[in-house]
C-alpha cells in the first residue's frame, strides 16, 4: 500500500492546515471594519490573460473547488491533444491506448473515467451508453480554456459526479476582425492544419475554426509477443494499423439583441477514422472504427431583468453521434463483429442568477432525452432494441459573503430523476435479451468553505454526496468482449477534501510570483461497478462493496529573475478496494496510480521561449488482484518557440530518453518523437 513516508505526510498536511487556521482566526467586527478586500487578487495573475465571464459560467473568484485552469496560450501551436495537456495537472491522470489520436480517458483523484462528467460549452459529452468521454475526440483547435474540478462538482453544471467534471471552453467572439493559420509536420508522417476567423464589427459577430490531423503511427516497440518469460521470441516492430485522420470543424454566430441580452448559435462537427491494432501486431490487421458527432446548440442569455436584477442564460442543444466497428474478420475481438451504435440527445439547460450585497442565489434547471440503437451489420435479420434514458435535474447553490467576502460559504444540493427503457441487452452470443424498465432518483447535497484570513493565503474545504447510474454499456454488455448486468445498482460516492493556496505576487526582482497549493482529499464509494473477467477473457461489470481513495496532492510555480518560470506538482494516492472477494479485497484498484510527479522549467526572453519537464508516474496494477504491475513511466519533454512579428515557430521533442510504456496492458505508447508547428496570426 502506501509507503511509510506518505502516510506521515498526509498526517502532516491535515495537521498543518489546522495550524494555519489557529494562526490566522476569523477576524473580529473591529479587525472587518478596518481592513476590506477584494477576490480579485486571489485568481487573476500576471500570467493568466483575462478570462471572459459570462451567465452560466463558474466564477472561480468564488468557488472553494479545488480546480486547474489551462489557457490557450499554454497549448496554442503546438501538435498536442488533450490528453497531453490536461495530464500535466495534478490529481488527473490519463490513459491512453497507443500513440497520437488513439482512445484515451481521463481519472480525477483515483476515479474511474465514467465517474469522470466532460463538459463542452456546459453541454454534456458523456453518453449512457458509457465507457467514459474518448478525450481523442475532442480537438484542441477551438478550445480556449480548460477547467478541470476535483472531487466537487460546481451545482451550475447540469450532472453530479464522484470523480470530478471536466469543461471545455470553446473560443468566444471578440471585437474587430482576427485570425490565424497553423500548420505542422512531425514523426509517424503527423500531419496537423488548422485555420480560425473570427469577425465582430457590432451587435452581430461570427467565428469559424477548422482542423485536420493525421498520423501513421507506425512507432518502433518491443513486441514480447504476449510472453514475457520467454525473451528469445521478442523482437523490435512498427506498429500495424494504428493510423488516424480527423476533421473538426466549429461555426458559431451570435447577434447583441440588447446590452443585457443576447442570442448565440453553434454548431460543431467532429469525424474520425482509424484503425485497431491487434493483440500480435498483425500487419494484417484491417479492423476499424469511425466516429461521426454533431453538436448544435441555440442559447439565450438575458441579464439584469427586473428590479431584482436576474441573470439567466437558456440554451437547447442536440447531440447526432454515430460511430462504427468493423472487426468482420474477428481479428481484434472474440468472433467476427460490424457492428454500428447510434446516439441521438436532446437537452435542455437553465442557470438564473440573482445577486445581493452579501450573496449570490443560483437556480439550474436540466432535462435530456437519449436514445441509443445499436445495430448488428453482419446480421441484420438480428434487431436489437432502442434504448431510452431520460433525466431530469434541478438544482441550487446559495453563494454567502461573509466578513467582507474574507469567508465565503456555498451550500448546494441536486434532485436527480432518471427513467430508463433498457432494451438493448443481449447475450454473449449476440443474441436479444428481454429489456426493462427503470426508475432512479437521488438528492446530492454538497457543501464548500473558502477563508482567507491574508491577502495571500487562502483555505477550502469541500463535502459532497454524489451518485452514478450504470451505464448501458455496463448493462447490455458488448457481443464477444462483454456479458451485461441488468442487475447492477447505481454506485454512490461522499467525497472530501481540505486544503490552502498562497498567492504571493510583486515581491522583488529577482522573484517575481509565488504560487503554491495544496490538498488533502478522501473519497469513498458504495457499490462500486468494476470489471471481473473469466477464464476465457470474457468480461462482465459488478458492484463491489466498497473502494476508498485517500492522498495528497500539491502545486507550485515560482516566477524569478524575471525570464524563469519553475512549475512543479505531485499526487500520492490510496486506491483501495474493500471487495467480497478475498483475492482483491485490500488492493489498488486497477488502472490507478499511486504517485504521479511534473517538473517543468521556462525559459523566456523577448520573443524566445524554451522548456523542459520531466513526468514520472508509479505504483499501477492492469488488474483487480494486482498480479500485472505497470512499469514507471518515466518521460521528458523539450521544446523551443520563436516569435517573429505575426509569425510562430514551434518545436518539440517529446519522450527525449525513448523510454517504453503501457497505460494498458499490451498497448505501447511511441518513444521519442518530434514537431515543427508554424502559425500566423493577424
Amino acid at each position: 500500500m502506501m509507503h511509510s513516508s506518505r502516510k506521515q505526510f498526509m498526517m502532516v498536511v491535515p495537521g498543518a492546515l489546522l495550524l494555519l487556521y489557529m494562526a490566522f482566526p476569523i477576524p473580529s467586527s473591529a479587525q472587518t471594519d478596518q481592513e476590506t478586500a477584494t477576490l480579485d487578487a486571489i485568481v487573476v495573475t500576471a500570467q493568466k490573460p483575462e478570462r471572459s465571464q459570462e451567465t452560466g459560467d463558474v466564477n472561480l473568484e468564488a468557488t472553494p473547488s479545488f480546480y486547474s485552469l489551462i489557457t490557450r496560450e499554454e497549448f496554442e501551436g503546438k501538435v498536442e491533444s488533450l490528453a497531453e495537456v490536461i495530464e500535466k495537472e495534478a490529481g488527473v491522470q490519463v490513459r491512453q491506448a497507443g500513440g497520437l489520436g488513439s482512445f484515451s480517458t481521463v481519472s480525477l483523484r483515483g476515479s474511474t473515467s465514467d465517474q469522470v462528467l466532460v463538459f463542452l460549452d456546459g453541454i454534456l459529452l458523456n453518453d449512457a451508453s458509457g465507457g467514459g468521454v474518448d478525450l481523442s475526440t475532442i480537438s484542441l483547435s477551438d478550445v480556449e480554456s480548460i477547467e478541470i474540478y476535483k472531487g466537487t462538482t460546481p451545482a451550475v453544471f447540469g450532472r453530479s459526479s464522484i470523480g470530478g467534471a471536466v469543461n471545455i471552453r470553446t473560443l468566444r467572439s471578440q471585437k474587430g476582425i482576427h485570425g490565424n493559420l497553423s500548420a505542422g509536420y512531425g514523426s509517424f508522417d503527423t500531419w496537423k492544419v488548422s485555420g480560425l476567423l473570427n469577425h465582430k464589427p457590432g451587435k452581430w459577430d461570427y467565428l469559424i475554426s477548422a482542423d485536420y490531423l493525421k498520423s501513421d503511427n507506425d512507432f518502433a516497440f518491443l513486441n514480447d509477443k504476449g510472453t514475457d518469460w520467454n525473451p528469445d521470441d521478442d523482437r523490435v516492430e512498427k506498429r500495424h494499423n494504428a493510423q488516424f485522420h480527423e476533421n473538426n470543424i466549429l461555426a458559431k454566430t451570435g447577434y447583441d439583441l440588447t446590452e443585457q441580452v443576447r442570442v448565440d448559435f453553434m454548431d460543431q462537427w467532429f469525424s474520425k477514422e482509424q484503425g485497431l491494432p491487434t493483440w500480435n501486431n498483425s500487419e494484417l490487421a484491417r479492423t476499424s472504427f469511425k466516429t461521426d458527432r454533431n453538436i448544435a446548440t441555440l442559447k439565450l442569455t438575458a441579464n439584469d431583468l427586473s428590479p431584482y436584477h436576474f441573470n439567466t442564460s437558456t440554451f437547447l442543444d442536440y447531440t447526432h453521434k454515430v460511430e462504427e466497428y468493423d472487426d468482420s474478420e474477428g481479428q481484434v475481438g472474440l468472433g467476427k463483429q460490424f457492428n454500428r451504435y447510434t446516439t441521438d440527445r436532446y437537452g435542455g439547460h437553465f442557470v438564473g442568477d440573482w445577486h445581493t450585497a452579501w450573496n449570490s442565489l443560483s437556480l439550474m434547471l436540466d432535462a435530456q432525452r437519449e436514445t441509443y440503437a445499436p445495430e448488428d451489420l453482419l446480421k441484420p435479420d438480428n434487431q436489437i432494441g432502442e434504448s431510452l434514458r431520460d433525466s431530469f435535474s434541478i438544482g441550487m447553490q446559495d453563494t454567502l459573503y461573509l466578513f467582507h467576502e474574507k469567508v465565503i460559504v456555498i451550500p448546494a444540493f441536486r434532485y436527480t430523476h432518471i427513467h430508463d427503457e433498457r432494451r438493448s441487452a443481449v447475450d454473449m452470443w449476440g443474441r436479444s435479451e428481454k429489456g426493462s424498465t427503470e426508475y432512479i432518483s437521488s438528492w446530492n447535497p454538497q457543501l464548500g468553505v473558502k477563508y482567507r484570513p491574508l491577502e495571500i493565503l487562502t483555505l477550502k474545504a469541500n463535502i459532497g454526496r454524489y451518485l452514478r447510474e450504470p451505464s448501458f454499456f455496463e448493462l447490455f454488455g458488448d457481443r464477444g468482449f462483454f456479458v451485461g448486468n441488468d442487475d447492477l445498482k447505481p454506485e454512490k460516492g461522499t467525497n472530501f477534501d481540505a486544503g490552502f493556496e498562497i498567492r504571493w505576487g510583486g515581491l522583488n526582482d529577482w522573484l517575481k510570483d509565488i504560487n503554491v497549493s495544496a490538498a488533502y482529499f478522501h473519497n469513498t464509494v458504495d457499490d462500486l461497478i468494476t470489471r471481473v473477467y473469466d477464464a476465457r477473457g470474457i468480461g462482465k461489470s459488478v458492484n463491489i462493496s466498497r473502494s476508498v481513495i485517500e492522498g495528497v496532492e500539491m502545486s507550485f510555480k515560482v516566477d524569478f529573475l524575471k525570464h524563469f518560470r519553475l512549475i512543479g506538482n505531485a499526487t500520492w494516492q490510496d486506491p483501495v478496494q474493500e471487495n467480497e472477494i478475498e483475492a482483491f479485497d485490500g488492493k489498488i484498484l486497477p488502472g490507478r496510480f499511486q504517485e504521479s510527479y511534473l517538473a517543468r522549467f521556462e525559459a523566456f526572453h523577448g520573443p524566445f521561449k524554451v522548456y523542459a519537464e520531466y513526468l514520472n508516474e508509479k505504483g499501477l496494477y492492469y488488474d483487480s488482484a494486482n498480479l500485472l504491475e505497470a512499469k514507471d513511466k518515466r518521460e521528458i519533454n523539450v521544446g523551443a518557440s520563436v516569435a517573429y512579428r505575426s509569425l510562430t515557430v514551434t518545436v518539440e521533442v517529446k519522450n527525449v530518453g525513448d523510454e517504453q510504456y503501457e497505460d494498458f496492458n499490451g498497448y505501447p505508447m511511441p518513444g521519442r518523437s518530434g514537431y515543427l508547428m508554424v502559425q500566423y496570426k493577424f
